[in-house]
């Protein structure tokens, strides 16, 4: 079971006014550990924004990615009370993997900015968006966080903080297409293990430096580091109950230069259903 620390909520505090019309007031919490804006990029289309979640925390806090490991809560955005919004799209940044009093952690230390893909309903009209992020932020204890912003998407102009968004795109995992995965991902099964596990072989450009797993629920998949390029898959924790002869697995694969997300089946022995977890 993954574990939770949390205390009692957050209050919202307001921020300075802004200094500009693309971007908002920071929102602050009451702990004065963290502090969220939106930000917007200069606008190239009709009807289409790129805008960001910037969030920014005290000396070595950290918060949590989407998969947050053995400790901690994934970020929630709503963008609920947004005027003229079709859609809107949060990317996150690769993570990294933080050791938290021996547990491990899957998120970003310091800050992270979230890119988000803005659609309008009406795109003669501009977007009024408004966030309410509820995310968590740890450093020694582990407190719940809301902040709200609110940002009406500029339609013309040149945005200061398009580098701010840019540099978040770039820490963006990039999809692998199947054929790259066929190439570049070899992942066998160790049929000896007590428990299920796997070998996964990176072949592609660049050198790897971790590897995360997102599997379907009921699963725990840990991933560990063995050499260069190298990683083994153990689950831990697995269903009760009848197993299917393969299992989708999410995995993030993160590099210097760049990052990648791919899906893998991974193959199951025909004794994995006696098998226990561990």
């Amino acid at each position: 079971m993954k574990l939770v620390f949390c205390l009692a909520a957050l209050g919202i505090a307001s921020g300075p006014v802004k200094a500009d019309s693309f971007a908002s007031p920071w929102s602050g919490s009451a702990s004065d550990k963290a502090q969220m804006r939106l930000v917007a990029g200069t606008p190239h289309m009709p009807g289409g924004y790129v805008a960001a979640a910037q969030i920014k925390l005290a000396g070595q806090a950290i918060t949590y990615w989407r998969s947050p490991g053995d400790a901690g809560v994934p970020p929630t955005f709503s963008f609920r009370g947004s005027e003229n919004l079709d859609s809107a799209q949060v990317a996150y940044p690769a993570p990294q993997r933080i050791d938290e009093q021996g547990l491990q952690a899957f998120g970003y230390r310091s800050g992270v900015t979230f890119p988000i893909a803005v659609k309008a309903d009406d795109p003669a009209k501009p977007v009024r968006l408004r966030l309410t992020l509820d995310y968590a932020v740890c450093d020694n204890i582990c407190l719940p966080a809301r902040s709200a912003a609110e940002l009406v998407l500029p339609q013309s102009g040149a945005s200061t903080n398009d580098n701010i968004i840019t540099e978040a795109e770039a820490r963006v995992p990039i999809p692998l297409a199947k054929d790259d995965v066929a190439k570049e991902i070899v992942i066998t099964a160790d049929p000896g293990a007590t428990s299920l596990r796997w070998v996964l072989i990176w072949k592609g450009d660049g050198p790897a430096g971790d590897l995360f797993a997102e599997a379907p629920e009921g699963w725990d998949i840990e991933t560990h580091r063995l050499a260069d390029g190298r990683f083994a898959l153990v689950a831990v924790q697995q269903p009760l109950k009848a197993l299917p002869p393969r299992v989708p697995v999410q995995f993030t694969l993160t590099g210097p230069r760049k990052s990648y997300v791919f899906t893998l089946g991974l193959d199951l022995p025909a004794q994995a259903s006696t098998l226990g977890t561990k």
